[in-house]
C-alpha cells in the first residue's frame, strides 16, 4: 500500500525527516525558511542596528576582530538569497518583499553608522577602513563561492557552514564605509565601498539563483528561457566586473612598484640602515614613494638617486620623498643601555635604603644622626639612646631586631658609647669603637 503524501498536516521539523520527506515537500520547506529570512521584521532591523553600531566601532578603531563580530550579528544574508531564490523561481511577491527587506536594512546600516561617526570625535583612516574601498575580482570571486556555500547551508540546515559565509563575505562594514565617507567628505571612500557591497550582494544572488536552479527549484523553462535567464545573470557580472578588474590591475601594478622601490633601497643601503615605514602609490603613470628610513649616516642624494634608478627600472616618472633618521651604532646603544641599568639599579638600592630606615623607626624612634649608613657594604651602625631613655631603648631594640628579620642582608649593630666622631650624617662608615656592644 502506497503512502498517502497528505497524511501529515505539517512539514517535517527534523533534518533528518526532511531527508526522507518527498522531493516537493523538501523544496517546499526550504522556500518557506527562505522566505521566512527575507522577511521585514523587528528582529530584522534590531540585528540590523546592532550589526551596523558594531562594525562602525571596529572600522573606526581599526578592530579586525571587532568588524567580524558585526559580520556574524548581520542579517543581510537572508534577503539577498531570498532575492536569488526568487529569480530562480520567479516569484514577484518573494523579489518585493527581498527587496524591501534589503533596501530598509541596509538604509538604517547607513544612518546608524553616519550617526555614530558624526558623533565620535576618532575619524582616522583606519586599516580596516581602506580595505573596504579597492574591491577586486578576487572579492568577486569570494563572494560567488561564498555564497554557493550559503545557499547549500540554507538547503542543508548548516548553521556552522553560514557562520564562516558570513565572514567571507562582508555585508556591513562596506556600509559603514560607506557612511564613513559620507559624513567625512570622502567620496573615494563611499563609492569604493558602494562598489563592494554591491559586488557581494549581486554576486551572493546569483549563486542563489545558479545552485536554485541546478536543485530544480521553480517551474520548468523552455531552453530558450534558460539560456535568457543565464545571459541576464552573467551580463550582470560582466558588467560589474569591469571596474573590479581595472582595480585589481591598478593594485598589482602598484605592488610591482612597491617591489621595485623596495629592491632598489635595499641594494643602496646595504647594512647601513632600513626601512622603517613606505608608501608606495601609482597614479596617473607616476610613481610616488614616500617614507621613513634608520640610517647610519645621512645620504644627501637618497632622494634623487632614488626617483632615477626607479624611473630606469620602470620606465616610468618617479618622485622620492623619504625622511631619513640617523640611528646609534652598537656600541652607542650598549653603553645607553648599561647607564639606564647602573641607573635604575641606584633607583632600586636608594628604595630599599629608604625601606631598612623606615623600618627601624629612624626619624621617629630615633633620630637621623644618630644612625650611620653604608649602602655598599649594606651595613648599619646606631648609637643607641642612654639607659635613662629606658622607653625609647625598648622600641629601637624591637625595631632592630624586626629590620634583621626582614632584611637578613643587612647588617644592623648597636654602639653604646661610641666616640663622637662616629656621631654624623656623613654617608660614609665612621669606625667603630673597640669594644662595641651588640645585641
Amino acid at each position: 500500500m502506497e503512502p498517502n503524501p497528505f497524511a501529515r498536516s505539517a512539514p517535517p521539523d527534523s533534518p533528518a525527516e526532511q531527508d526522507r520527506a518527498p522531493i516537493g515537500t523538501r523544496r517546499a520547506i526550504v522556500l518557506a525558511r527562505v522566505a521566512r529570512d527575507a522577511r521585514l521584521d523587528g528582529n530584522f532591523l534590531l540585528l540590523m542596528t546592532l550589526s551596523s553600531a558594531v562594525a562602525t566601532l571596529g572600522l573606526l578603531q581599526g578592530s579586525t576582530a571587532v568588524v567580524i563580530g558585526a559580520m556574524l550579528i548581520s542579517p543581510l544574508m537572508g534577503p539577498i538569497i531570498g532575492l536569488g531564490f526568487a529569480v530562480a523561481t520567479i516569484d514577484s511577491a518573494l523579489v518585493k518583499r527581498s527587496l524591501l527587506t534589503l533596501a530598509a536594512g541596509t538604509g538604517l546600516a547607513i544612518l546608524v553608522a553616519a550617526a555614530l561617526i558624526w558623533l565620535s570625535p576618532m575619524r582616522d583612516v583606519t586599516d580596516e577602513l581602506r580595505a573596504r574601498t579597492e574591491p577586486t575580482l578576487l572579492d568577486l570571486a569570494i563572494a560567488v563561492v561564498g555564497g554557493i556555500a550559503g545557499v547549500y547551508a540554507v538547503m542543508r540546515r548548516l548553521s556552522g557552514t553560514m557562520v564562516g559565509v558570513a565572514i567571507a563575505t562582508a555585508l556591513v562594514p562596506p556600509l559603514s564605509t560607506i557612511a564613513f565617507g559620507l559624513v567625512t567628505s570622502r567620496p573615494d571612500f563611499a563609492l569604493g565601498a558602494s562598489l563592494l557591497f554591491l559586488t557581494n550582494t549581486l554576486a551572493i544572488a546569483f549563486a542563489a539563483t545558479v545552485v536554485a536552479r541546478l536543485n530544480r527549484f521553480g517551474p520548468s523553462l523552455t531552453p530558450q528561457h534558460t539560456a535568457m535567464q543565464a545571459v541576464a545573470l552573467f551580463a550582470v557580472l560582466g558588467m560589474l566586473s569591469v571596474p573590479l578588474a581595472l582595480s585589481l590591475n591598478r593594485l598589482a601594478r602598484q605592488a610591482a612598484a612597491r617591489q621595485v622601490v623596495q629592491k632598489a633601497l635595499s641594494d643602496r643601503l646595504g647594512n647601513t640602515g632600513r626601512i622603517d615605514t613606505l608608501d608606495v602609490s601609482l597614479a596617473d603613470g607616476k610613481v610616488s614613494a614616500d617614507g621613513v628610513l634608520l640610517v647610519a649616516r645621512f645620504d644627501a642624494q637618497l632622494n634623487s638617486w632614488l626617483s632615477a634608478e626607479v624611473s630606469r627600472r620602470m620606465d616610468r616618472p618617479t618622485s622620492a620623498n623619504l625622511v631619513q633618521i640617523r640611528q646609534e651604532g652598537s656600541a652607542a646603544i650598549d653603553a645607553q643601555r648599561r647607564l639606564t641599568e647602573r641607573v635604575g639599579a641606584l633607583e632600586a638600592g636608594q628604595a630599599e635604603n629608604l625601606a631598612v630606615l623606615g623600618s627601624l623607626g629612624v626619624g621617629t624612634v630615633i633620630s637621623r644622626e644618630r644612625v650611620v649608613l653604608d649602602p655598599q657594604l649594606r651595613k648599619i651602625v646606631i648609637r643607641m639612646p642612654d639607659e635613662a631613655d629606658a622607653e625609647r631603648r625598648a622600641l629601637l631594640i624591637a625595631a632592630i631586631a624586626a629590620t634583621r628579620q626582614a632584611h637578613p642582608m643587612w647588617a644592623i649593630e648597636r654602639e653604646e658609647t661610641p666616640p663622637q666622631s662616629a656621631i654624623t650624617s656623613d654617608p660614609v662608615l665612621a669606625p667603630a669603637s673597640d669594644s662595641p656592644a651588640q645585641e
